[in-house]
């Protein structure tokens, strides 16, 4: 609701009083009158409604991509989530990145378990955390930057990261 939801329902009140009054008194001429008092009481309200539609209608557009967009040096990439938690990366997108990962079906018959086409059957995605084990290895200045940028945006945040990072801390004595 727009604020001073009380100053509002008075404005109407009163623009329609001075309206009606006006057309009491005058008639067509008397709304003529009227008519520059009603617009500075109604003005506001017209105002603070269509500003009210529109963050709503903006809020209602944009509510379902909030936080599910990723992209690293200007390449979105998508992230997927399954039930467990675990972020899934498509590999074409990361592929725009890191030009020398290998071809999907190599990627596949390494990671068996951590890899697995999305929802349309046709694109490759690796989990987050193979991914990560996959960047490990790697020496250039290029890859320990994505795996850094990988490991804070994407792998970090995801509630299986989370649930294994309070399962290490419960294991661990607290000295």
């Amino acid at each position: 609701m727009p604020s001073g939801h009380l100053d509002t329902v008075y404005r109407v009140v009163f623009a329609a009083g001075v309206s009606g009054v006006g057309w009491w008194l005058g008639g067509s001429f008397g709304l003529l009158m009227g008519a520059p008092l009603v617009g500075w009481l109604i003005g506001p309200v017209l105002y603070d409604g269509a500003a009210f539609g529109f963050h709503t209608a903006r809020w209602l557009a944009l509510h379902p991509l909030q936080g599910n967009y990723y992209a690293y040096r200007g390449n979105a990439i998508a992230v997927l989530e399954d039930d467990e938690g675990f972020r899934w990366l498509r590999v074409s997108d990361v592929r725009r990145t890191l030009r020398d990962l290998p071809k999907d079906a190599t990627l596949h018959r390494i990671e068996p378990e951590r890899t697995g086409f999305d929802e349309t059957g046709k694109r490759l995605a690796m989990r987050a955390d193979a991914l990560l084990q996959w960047l490990g290895k790697a020496h250039t200045a290029e890859h320990i930057r994505f795996k850094v940028w990988v490991e804070r945006s994407v792998h970090n945040s995801s509630p299986a990261a989370r649930r294994e990072v309070e399962k290490k801390a419960i294991r661990q004595p607290v000295v």
